[in-house]
């Protein structure tokens, strides 16, 4: 046996332990408490047996071999490509999320769909319009600086030092240099990771020697172009060479809000057993009016000890489900792509290239373009018979993504990224990932303030699109009920400030408070708590499973829901701000945006020579008072042209702006305009590829044909 045991009782397996065979481990670990169970005949068949925390680096157990002819870690390692080059045997690993048929797997060149359409200039190069990027040495993007100009659009770090936005990565102070072995090392070798395959875009599970060995193939022998985006280790000795940056730290929720002492967790059962208290204070006085309780003293303490207790293993609980998802590494090889997708429940992103390169193709979460990507995103499924769809779904089963998006108005951006350089991403945004050489990038998701209503938005989609659960953000909803009752704790902490100053005047005091709490958050911010506590008496009032079981233990979800709403109300009621009228003037200010974003790459199509354009004279003047006011102009003025023709008022708006050449008014494109040379007007419908003008004047050039009309 590989564990040594110790037990009172030799009859009863629930006393059985047993010892850990790892170097530097040698724990003891109770039988009945693993999973699954040891039990002693169990552990009789055991050669050496690893704990689940040895298990990363030293392996799995070893079972007694019934032949002496030894198996495993002796034998070569090898590559299980056959599994991958067959997307059957491919479909059949439990990793395997994806319900479709073998017949059903297609396998796609997304390298050469990616560059079809970018000689096509289907997407915007360089994210203008798309990224903010900072080149100064300096952190401008601070919470300040997000408080005020918000965070919804992605921004990029092209030259910051990764100190220099408090980001910490291994191997920049003289030490050895950093590699996928080293990965692996600090990981653990036999750690299980997610592997998918570009081609087909399915999922396979390899430990990370197996992953670290296939990097370490030449590119040219690689059989299939394989990828690594889930390898989560902030519980691993790499989780203490890498911090994240000072942004993501300051406002993540997970930090921020999640109850990591007793005195957190004591707050909360203080504030939800309030009520309860308030409503049976008056028959509590009565029944003890005049009686004295001799063992109240005891009855108190047996009372505390046990709340500790149950506070105690609510905490151990608690530390145990606590969202871990900060910190990822990302390894990829050459060709590797990353299909469009958004992060889970609307996360932010930030993202840092440690070495490689790597291209995103972003898409702005707009309402328009969300419901294209769902439904794209769904069709899949839905059009192999996984997710029940129908024959009105298939039609986009094999379209891409971004010629849904430019074929709608839209427009996809595409965004370098070289070793060094690190991007934050916004929630929401759809966006998908090529990898043109081998990369080790470090990155992480979290949830902050200011896009409180984006990332509820993406979490009611997930549920539409019927996301598997390992799949989306580990225990949102508790998360929210927690950031909740972190934004009434702050209320319930300005009271007392206020009351220790002025204890008489109550209604003065919220007054305060209201406004103490709008100052010091911004607009969007506040709209954003507004909108999660709709969202949140949503929840308290359902009856469904899903919701009910990340209701937080000791906690009044009805009330938390009732005041911060209550609160919200309030705070938006003194700034003066309607939702309504706040979205649809952001909604205006996007569209506008987008038209004067368009009139200047029209612009900038335009040739930088000006046109030369020689006047129409009509053979018959027109009258003084309808001519152009240009002197020797024969043609007749236009309304709204300042009293000048078509011609010249075009002239006066170029000298306007600037005398650059530039004619800043649309010019049809080829086949659409007037066939007189230079004149740069639409030809109109039935007037022999002429202009309404230049018809008229070769009408009055052209003698009248006799009406062949009968007179009789």
């Amino acid at each position: 046996m590989s564990g040594s045991s110790s037990s009172s009782d030799a009859g009863e397996e629930e006393d059985f332990y047993i010892q850990c065979d790892a170097p530097n481990c040698n724990e003891w670990h109770e039988g009945s408490t693993l999973s699954p169970p040891i039990t002693p005949l169990l552990a009789s068949t055991y050669e050496t047996w690893h704990c689940p925390s040895c298990i990363p680096y030293h392996g799995p157990s070893k079972v007694k071999s019934l032949t002496s002819t030894r198996q495993g870690l002796r034998k070569k390692r090898r590559i299980e490509y056959i599994k991958l080059n067959d997307p059957a045997a491919l479909l059949q690993s439990e990793s395997n999320n994806i319900g479709v048929a073998a017949n059903d797997v297609q396998e796609i060149d997304f390298r050469a769909k990616l560059e079809l359409r970018r000689k096509k200039g289907m997407f915007r190069q360089g994210g203008a319009g798309c990224c903010i990027q900072v080149s100064s040495g300096k952190n401008e993007f601070t919470t300040t600086h997000v408080d005020q100009h918000g965070f919804n659009q992605p921004v990029l770090f092209t030259s910051q030092l990764p100190y220099q936005i408090g980001l910490k990565v291994p191997g920049k102070d003289g030490t050895a240099p950093f590699s996928f072995d080293t990965v692996a090392k600090l990981v653990g070798p036999y750690r299980k990771t997610q592997v998918i395959d570009t081609a087909t875009q399915l999922t396979t599970e390899y430990t990370l020697q197996e992953w670290v060995d296939y990097l370490n193939t030449p590119e040219k022998e690689r059989t299939r172009i394989l990828n690594v985006i889930t390898l989560e280790y902030s519980q691993t000795p790499l989780g203490r060479l890498v911090t994240e940056p000072q942004f993501a730290r300051e406002v993540d929720f997970v930090n921020q809000c999640w109850p990591k002492t007793m005195d957190d967790l004591q707050r909360i059962v203080d504030h939800c057993d309030d009520s309860n208290n308030n409503n049976k204070t008056k028959k509590k006085t009565l029944s003890d009016n005049g009686h004295d309780n001799d063992n109240g003293g005891d009855d108190n303490s047996s009372k505390t000890s046990e709340e500790e207790e149950d506070l105690a293993d609510l905490l151990k609980e608690l530390h145990e489900e606590i969202p871990r998802v900060s910190k990822y590494c990302l390894m990829s090889a050459a060709g590797s792509y990353t299909d469009f997708h958004v992060d889970f429940g609307g996360t932010a992103v930030w993202y840092h290239v440690y070495f490689g390169q790597k291209i995103f193709y972003f898409i702005e979460p707009t309402p328009k373009n969300l419901k294209i990507y769902s439904e794209w995103a769904t069709n899949g499924t839905a059009a192999s018979g996984g997710g029940g769809g129908g024959s009105k779904k298939s039609s986009n089963a094999n379209a891409f993504l971004p010629d849904l998006i430019t074929s709608a108005g839209g427009d996809v951006f595409e965004v370098y990224l070289k070793k060094g350089q690190t991007m934050f991403i916004p929630s929401g945004w759809i966006h998908a990932v090529f990898t043109p050489k081998d990369s080790l990038v470090f990155g992480g998701n979290f949830v902050h303030r200011h896009s409180l209503e984006m990332q509820l938005t993406i979490f009611r989609l997930e549920k539409k699109m019927r996301v598997g659960k390992d799949y989306k953000f580990p225990f949102y909803q508790k998360l929210m009920w927690y950031v909740a009752w972190d934004f009434l704790k702050q209320r319930d902490d300005l009271m007392v400030q206020i009351q220790d100053k002025d204890v008489k005047n109550v209604m003065g005091r919220e007054q305060q408070v209201i406004q103490l709490i709008s100052g010091k958050y911004p607009n969007h911010v506040l709209l954003g708590y507004k909108a999660l506590a709709k969202e949140l008496e949503s929840w308290s009032r359902s009856k469904q499973k899903t919701n009910t079981d990340q209701f937080p233990e000791h906690m009044d979800v009805a009330k938390v829901a009732i005041q911060l709403g209550e609160l919200l109300t309030k705070c938006v009621a003194h700034i003066g701000v309607n939702p309504k009228k706040e979205k649809t003037k952001l909604k205006q200010d996007k569209k506008e945006a987008k038209i004067k974003l368009g009139k200047k790459r029209q612009n900038s199509q335009i040739s930088q020579k000006k046109p030369v354009i020689t006047p129409i004279k009509s053979s018959s003047s027109p009258p003084a008072n309808k001519i152009c006011k240009v002197e020797g102009c024969s043609q007749y003025k236009r309304s709204k042209c300042d009293g000048y023709c078509a011609t010249h008022y075009r002239e006066q708006l170029s000298l306007q702006s600037g005398g650059d050449g530039i004619d800043y008014h649309a010019i049809p494109p080829p086949g659409r305009g007037c066939k007189v040379d230079g004149c740069n007007k639409y030809k109109k419908s039935k007037c022999d590829g002429y202009c309404l003008m230049c018809f008229r004047a070769s009408c009055l050039k052209t003698p009248r044909r006799p009406s062949s009309k009968r007179v009789g």
